[in-house]
């Protein structure tokens, strides 16, 4: 019973609970960063609909999360 109760704690964390699509900060059309090649940290992206350029952040593997 104690094995089952410190597994219940391990799998115990952050769940996503609903996975909003991508969208463009100016014109609010849905976009797929399949077709960009995304590096890790700042990245100009150029959207397909309204043509405006944002800058879209990737995180590192290693990416320091907020504790609360």
């Amino acid at each position: 019973m104690k094995r089952k109760d410190r597994q219940n704690k391990k799998s115990v964390g952050e769940q996503v609970i609903q996975k909003f699509p991508n969208r463009c900060p100016y014109c609010d059309e849905v976009i797929s960063y399949e077709d960009f090649r995304l590096d890790e940290g700042e990245n100009e992206v150029k959207c397909p609909s309204c043509k405006n350029r944002y800058i879209k952040i990737v995180p590192g593997p290693f990416a320091k999360r907020k504790k609360k």
